[in-house]
């Protein structure tokens, strides 16, 4: 069953063709004490569970292993919006995309319907939208509306173009608050808005991503890009994405590839997304 717009992951000859240079950029914050995350989702914590030390003579010959306890909840560091992630009230009952109800799904045990384990791994051509650097900036201003305007000039003059199947993520510089203004970033970042969210679906994006915590602009009251993208329309969100390495090189089209963990009945997932230039 189709998750969202999400097609079925085939690695085409189309896809191949973007395949330049084969240089690999990983796309993923590095997951440590002290990162940016919304109140309301755990900290991030990890810490040694067993050491080298404590494990000597527990094998045979000279050998001794460690390994550590890890906390987080999904919406942690880089990651993906599954699709149950938000819902949208109308009447007396709460909906997911499609139609599902919320109260038919939800239990003490998670969400049963597109939960993260039933979204497909995501193979596909992906566009950078530098907007900072379209705007002759190097990191856009505090809540600042990315407008289609703006998405316009970025496929103008980047020399690119969202077509139909396009993973689509946006920079505005952000990243250079990462753990050192946590607030900032968590609250105050620039972001896409309503209509800007509208014409890229409407040009064909299958899912969207940013260096942003919110892809969308913050604050915002009510989260309508979030509600747009993923109860009305079935589009994934990539969140706190680094995009740097990228948007230094100007690779702008690519080959994305994001695997989500298969965790039953979850919101979302911390996310490893490769870019292949």
């Amino acid at each position: 069953m189709p998750y969202g717009k999400l097609p079925e992951p085939l690695f085409t000859a189309e896809l191949i063709s973007l395949i330049r240079s084969g240089k690999v950029y990983s796309l993923q914050h590095v997951l440590e004490r002290g990162i940016p995350v919304f109140e309301g989702h755990a900290p991030f914590r990890s810490m040694p569970y067993i050491r080298h030390s404590d494990t000597e003579g527990m094998l045979k010959g000279s050998a001794c292993f460690a390994s550590e306890l890890t906390m987080m909840g999904q919406h942690t560091g880089t990651h993906i919006d599954a699709l149950c992630h938000f819902s949208k009230r109308v009447g007396d009952e709460r909906y997911f995309y499609g139609g599902e109800t919320v109260s038919n799904a939800e239990s003490h045990e998670g969400i049963s319907k597109w939960s993260i384990e039933q979204m497909p791994p995501i193979i596909a051509r992906g566009i950078l939208l530098d907007v900072p650097r379209a705007l002759g900036v190097d990191v856009l201003e505090d809540s600042y509306e990315i407008t289609i305007e703006d998405i316009k000039r970025c496929e103008e003059r980047q020399g690119v173009e969202i077509v139909a199947g396009s993973c689509v993520l946006t920079r505005t510089g952000f990243s250079e608050y990462w753990k050192k203004d946590n607030l900032r970033f968590l609250n105050r970042h620039a972001g896409v808005g309503l209509e800007a969210a509208k014409y890229v679906v409407e040009k064909g994006a299958i899912a969207v991503g940013s260096d942003t915590s919110a892809f969308e602009v913050l604050p915002t009251p009510s989260h309508e890009v979030h509600t747009y993208l993923l109860v009305e329309q079935g589009v994934p969100i990539m969140e706190c994405l680094d995009l740097e390495q990228l948007a230094g090189d100007q690779s702008y089209e690519f080959v994305i590839i994001v695997t989500p963990l298969k965790l039953k009945g979850a919101t979302a997932s911390v996310i490893h997304p490769i870019a292949i230039a």
